[in-house]
């Protein structure tokens, strides 16, 4: 079952389970017509390595755009916390156990709360890593298409390893276990799909208003 979004009404969009290739289901999400008379809704897609600063660029933007915010951390990290622990993985997000089907119903989640939002006309912004996303353009286009008919717009938010591991080992999350003092990774390489590049280490505000005005709404 879909999740809910916030807002209930004619044009939430309704989903059924589809065959899709490699044998993996789908979402066929069935939204209301949009109103041909109004712009159509801009889904701000923002991603990036860990520590890179999505979130607070996502909410940034969110902010200057009036869009609603949509942080997969927020909206699925308790659930994922009972998950967890009933497959034995702790406090680790990132187990083995929590991959495949559990990491497709987590981005599921998302897909179904941005459709709930642009189908009554709103601006969304989604912050999550969206790894397969930015690396394989039938996923990319998959997202585009998941999303109620909406313009969406890839925002990659990067600064240098060394900031994103600084950042990492000083909140000290769970999921930065793996980020260890000294040992600097290697720098994430940039999505294969169309994107515009941000930056994790400028301004949040200033940042927000350059990427908004960089998106052309169609």
């Amino acid at each position: 079952m879909p999740c809910q979004g916030p807002f209930a009404g004619a044009s939430k969009p309704r989903s059924e389970f589809g065959n899709a290739a490699h044998g993996r289901a789908v979402r066929i999400r069935h939204n209301a017509p949009m109103d041909p008379s109004r712009p159509r809704p801009i889904v701000y897609v923002v991603a990036g390595p860990p520590g890179s600063g999505k979130s607070t660029l996502g909410r940034a933007l969110a902010q200057h755009t009036g869009a609603v915010v949509l942080d997969q951390d927020v909206a699925t990290n308790p659930l994922m916390a009972q998950l967890a622990r009933l497959v034995g993985a702790g406090d680790d997000l990132d187990h083995p156990g929590l991959r495949g089907p559990v990491r497709d119903a987590r981005y599921e989640c998302l897909l179904d709360l941005a459709a709930d939002n642009t189908g009554i006309g709103r601006d969304v912004v989604m912050i999550a890593p969206f790894t397969r996303e930015c690396s394989d353009p039938v996923a990319w286009d998959r997202l585009s298409a998941q999303v109620g008919g909406a313009q969406v717009q890839l925002v990659w938010v990067t600064v240098s390893p060394e900031i994103a591991l600084a950042r990492r080992v000083a909140r000290n999350l769970a999921r930065d276990r793996t980020a260890q003092p000294g040992v600097v990774p290697p720098a994430v390489p940039p999505p294969v799909v169309d994107h515009l590049a941000a930056s994790g280490s400028a301004d949040p505000e200033a940042e927000a208003v350059r990427v908004a005005g960089l998106v052309a709404r169609g």
